[in-house]
């Protein structure tokens, strides 16, 4: 469900609950005792990136989710049954029959996070705006692209550095990919033969 929800919709959402004036994050952690724990996660500057990751996570682990149930159902049952009589159990039936075969949707959900997290411009800039704050301790890439590009506040917007920084992180995802390409393919053919 969370997957569908557009990220403007998700980030004003959790503005809601995480703010520190009349959120409801402090009211429901008051329901286990832990206000003392609240703190304006959004507004700090050592906790403002984790707390914007862990609302990614929150919204997009559905997929991952998904692909890898998929993976599993898909598990041939004679292989499971195999290694029951073989004397195997659970946990080795995971590592050594289950795991290898779902090795494959591992590698590409690997890769869609990869490059998804340089996609996470969008719940920052909804969330903490242009200056991706508080003092630029959200900072990545996309925002720093957005702000370089087409400027910010009074500062005018330089094209060709916003296509620089534009360049680099297409080179990062380049390698990033290949990466995976060349090393995590060949260790899932392995498995293969």
């Amino acid at each position: 469900m969370p997957t569908m929800l557009s990220i403007v919709i998700v980030g004003f959402i959790w503005q809601l609950i995480l703010s520190p004036i009349w959120g409801m994050a402090e009211g429901f952690l008051g329901l286990f005792g832990l206000q003392e724990l609240f703190q304006p996660w959004l507004g700090l500057e050592r906790s403002a990136l984790t707390t914007l990751s862990l609302i990614s996570v929150w919204q997009f682990y559905g997929i991952p989710m998904m692909l890898f149930y998929t993976a599993l159902i898909g598990i041939p049952e004679e292989l499971v049954e195999s290694a029951y009589v073989d004397g195997a159990g659970s946990w080795k039936i995971f590592w050594r029959i289950k795991f290898p075969l779902i090795l494959p949707v591992l590698g590409i959900v690997t890769v869609l996070t990869f490059v998804g997290n340089f996609n996470a411009f969008d719940l920052i800039y909804t969330t903490q705006g242009t200056l991706a704050g508080p003092n630029y301790s959200t900072d990545i890439l996309g925002t720093f692209f957005f702000r370089v590009f087409f400027g910010n506040q009074l500062r005018l917007g330089n094209p060709t550095m916003g296509a620089t920084v534009a360049t680099m992180m297409f080179l990062i995802i380049l390698i990033g990919v290949l990466i995976y390409m060349l090393t995590w393919r060949r260790r899932v053919q392995t498995y293969e033969m």
